[in-house]
């Protein structure tokens, strides 16, 4: 499964420039599933993550009766490939992922959501905290035309500030609407976060569908950017997928 992935993104200097409140997507690996023996004992980080990474082939192991603790970490991670080539793929969700999002859109959010099976969150809430000026912009990767980018974009800024002056306005003591009801004054660009917690297996079907070139630009933007942080630490579980791409570096 190699998908060719091309989360380009010319115009992200102009965003700093021109848009109002504008910010970028972050993502941190907060928390991984561990081994208790990295727990336990005071072991270099790369035999930790090598010990969590080959929890999906101590499991698989179960099915023959063999337990497989003292097998070489690579023979456990290249018997994680296997499952994968095998499509035996439960053995996966044996590993869970908690990654920080931040700097996303309202809209991204909610594809983010459409992902039911073998993951959960808790996100902002704009019911119980006040409005930032905090916007995620659309990166336009599909305009080529550079004179075209700054008028576009400044409609967007233009719009987005009136509606976020409009809801401080409404904030205002002299008025003080409550944060639930003036948030529906906010346009799904607002800039948001979440816990997200994840499993192997379903992260690598959300990776299947949102690293896709028919993915829409942001989510594809934030897809890239999770494969990052888990192929580093758990490269046997994800590395047939194969992100390649000549802009690479535009998804780090």
């Amino acid at each position: 499964m190699i998908i060719n992935v091309t989360s380009y993104d010319p115009w992200k200097k102009v965003r700093a420039e021109v848009c109002f409140g504008n910010v970028e997507p972050s993502v941190q690996l907060q928390a991984i599933t561990s081994h208790a023996v990295s727990i336990h004992g005071a072991l270099p980080e790369y035999v930790a993550f090598g010990l969590t990474e080959a929890l999906p082939a101590l499991s698989a192991g179960i099915s023959y009766d063999k337990i497989a603790n003292n097998k070489p970490l690579m023979d456990l991670h290249k018997l994680n490939e296997k499952l994968i080539r095998l499509n035996h793929l439960t053995p996966l969700e044996s590993i869970q992922f908690n990654f920080l999002v931040s700097g996303i859109s309202k809209a991204c959010g909610a594809q983010l959501s459409r992902h039911r099976i073998g993951q959960g969150h808790v996100s902002l809430s704009r019911r119980y905290t006040q409005q930032k000026p905090e916007f995620v912009y659309p990166m336009l990767d599909s305009v080529t035309d550079p004179e075209q980018v700054k008028p576009i974009y400044g409609v967007f800024s233009a719009g987005i500030q009136d509606a976020y002056e409009r809801y401080q306005q409404l904030r205002c003591p002299v008025i003080g609407v409550q944060k639930a009801d003036a948030r529906y004054l906010i346009p799904v660009a607002t800039s948001t976060s979440r816990h997200w917690w994840i499993n192997a297996r379903a992260l690598r079907d959300f990776f299947r569908l949102r690293l896709q070139p028919t993915a829409e630009s942001e989510i594809r933007r934030l897809a890239g950017m999770l494969y990052n942080a888990a192929i580093a630490i758990t490269p046997s579980l994800f590395k047939d997928i194969g992100l390649t791409s000549e802009h690479n570096d535009k998804v780090a």
